[in-house]
């Protein structure tokens, strides 16, 4: 419990304000927030619904940034249903994005959307076409959405790995506010969120408590 309490300590604290970051260069990334993960279906989460109200607040404030909503959508056929229950199929309810993002704010000649097959939206192809096209542009990443020990946490630490490759300083930002994980077994939401908080601060990706 000390060590859980040291953790939490390190990662609290810090916060943010959107006026400090241009706006420019400034792209917010939305995580899975579609019906699947937060409302219906074997996946979905209380916890991760608790969060919809931040997400879509932060959504709201940036109604003329960069944006890119992932979606996880699947054939029925996907290898991941081997590792997962089946969730999410293309074209369903599940795969739709939450109505809290539905606004005006997620609209516009640079709001991309981007199904995605697999856990990690980096690899997703559209996302590269992305990235090719702004990553000279944009300097601050900011990431948000569900869950954080799986699709948050690769998706960030494929980004960080990949500027610290091509070496390249960029700010990759995780509000904890606009984060969260599942109850589920052995699955414990706290430890999860916790620890997958705490593996992209020890990377390099800059946790805040929130954005203001």
């Amino acid at each position: 419990m000390d060590v859980l309490e040291t953790i939490e300590n390190e990662l609290k604290g810090n916060t943010i304000g959107l006026l400090s970051l241009d706006k420019e260069k400034t792209a917010l990334f939305i995580v899975d927030m579609v019906n699947g993960f937060v409302y219906s279906g074997p996946l979905s989460s209380p916890r991760v619904a608790a969060i919809s109200k931040n997400v879509a607040e932060l959504n709201n404030r940036t109604s003329d940034y960069k944006k890119v909503f992932f979606l996880d959508s699947h054939g029925k056929q996907s290898i991941e249903f081997s590792s997962f229950p089946l969730h999410c199929i293309k074209g369903s309810m599940e795969a739709e994005l939450i109505p809290e993002l539905k606004t005006i704010a997620s609209n516009g000649p640079e709001m991309f959307y981007i199904e995605k097959n697999s856990t990690n939206g980096f690899f997703s192809k559209e996302f590269h076409k992305w990235l090719v096209k702004y990553e000279d542009e944009v300097d601050n990443y900011i990431i948000t959405g569900c869950v954080t020990d799986i699709c948050v946490l690769q998706f960030a630490l494929s980004l960080k790995a990949y500027f610290n490759e091509t070496n390249k300083s960029k700010r990759i930002i995780v509000p904890k506010n606009c984060v969260e994980t599942y109850d589920g077994g052995s699955h414990d939401g706290y430890l999860m969120n916790l620890f997958a908080l705490y593996n992209m601060h020890i990377s390099g990706i800059e946790i805040v408590d929130k954005i203001n």
